[in-house]
């Protein structure tokens, strides 16, 4: 690929940017879901979303790859490179964020003992043995440890099977799934560990469709269409649509096993007017950034919707804008400094070792 900075060409340009946008905008709304529940009562549907987009675009990036002979090991460590800065980020940030709310007024929400006890394994990007929720400091992040099982699946499961193979494990997933949401009466399922069961079915069903999609055939030009700004607006509304009381438990399975995956593959086929574009882009851009971060400002930001009794349309804003503001830094001043050192790390640990001589013969 042409260097950009020569070429002059936008980031944006050869990227699935209606796919982008759209990820930016759930990302917002499971964030305005965790602070004010009532603005995007649907918010926690984003994971299934993202799954699902996960599972597209790891097929159409690596199978490639993978058929040339890309192994397990690279193909993880290229992963991990890829998600954990940003997750590092999430937990330090949300960390701190607990030990604040000992000094204001809001206690100790997490004990301190546990949270000392948990930090270790969260840094690895493991679930928390000694406390109910898997990642009790940055609670959403359960779904980038499932995402990280899901890429192991992939490379060792999901790439040998046909597409009917890929359809006969997302309704595994769903023969699974279903009755656990009909039983809690949603989809607001998998931060605990007596929920990892759920967890598994959740990610299944969500990323093995996702794949299914990445191995259909691909259109060769993807025209700039309006239709691609109205699948923003269609996953912003799936997120934050009303509750529909004893009805949420049918309206989140039918979002997450038809109304999610279709709009993942009607973005695969239609981009924003191209005014829209560098928007979508960016969203995209910030979005796994926001998810990793938002947990940290919301029980600060809280305080002037709950304590202090402002407007909570104005608050919503204020935090969504903190979120993006956050977020972008940590993409900025972290997130790429850190993976350009890894990746470079990583190809000069390959170079040094195809420079090793080899053993004699016996």
């Amino acid at each position: 690929m042409a260097d950009r900075s020569i070429t002059g060409a936008p980031p944006w340009q050869g990227r699935y940017v209606t796919l982008d946008g759209m990820r930016g905008v759930a990302a917002l709304a499971v964030a305005l879901f965790h602070y004010n529940i009532s603005q995007a009562p649907h918010g926690y549907l984003a994971v299934d979303f993202f799954f699902a987009l996960s599972g597209f675009v790891l097929c159409r990036t690596y199978l490639p790859r993978w058929q040339a002979g890309l192994g397990t090991w690279t193909f993880m460590k290229q992963r991990v490179i890829r998600l954990y800065p940003l997750f590092f980020v999430g937990i330090v940030v949300t960390t701190l964020s607990s030990i604040s709310n000992h000094w204001t007024g809001k206690g100790d929400i997490i004990a301190p003992a546990k949270m000392a006890a948990a930090l270790p394994f969260n840094l690895l990007m493991l679930p928390s043995p000694v406390t109910r929720t898997l990642f009790p400091m940055n609670v959403p992040a359960w779904s980038l440890f499932f995402e990280l099982v899901a890429n192991l699946a992939l490379v060792l499961v999901l790439f040998r099977l046909p597409r009917i193979g890929l359809l006969v494990v997302a309704l595994a997933g769903a023969w699974w799934l279903v009755p656990a949401v009909i039983a809690h009466t949603d989809g607001n399922l998998g931060a605990v560990w007596d929920q990892v069961g759920v967890c598994l079915a959740r990610t299944a069903m969500s990323f093995s469709i996702g794949v299914f999609l990445g191995r259909l055939p691909q259109p060769e030009v993807r025209p700039s269409s309006w239709i691609g700004l109205l699948l923003l607006f269609a996953i912003g509304a799936m997120l934050m649509a009303p509750s529909f009381g004893n009805f949420d438990a049918w309206y989140d399975i039918a979002c997450g096993l038809f109304v999610a995956p279709l709009l993942v593959w009607i973005g695969t086929r239609f981009e924003p007017p191209r005014a829209i574009q560098p928007i979508a882009w960016f969203l995209g851009e910030i979005s796994y950034a926001l998810y990793a971060v938002h947990w940290a400002l919301m029980e600060p930001l809280r305080y002037f919707k709950d304590d202090l009794g402002w407007n909570e349309v104005l608050m919503g804003g204020v935090y969504l804008s903190a979120c993006v503001a956050l977020a972008w830094c940590a993409v900025r001043y972290v997130d790429v400094p850190a993976r350009r050192w890894l990746s470079a790390r990583r190809r000069a640990s390959r170079s040094s070792a195809s420079l090793r001589p080899s053993p004699l013969p016996n």
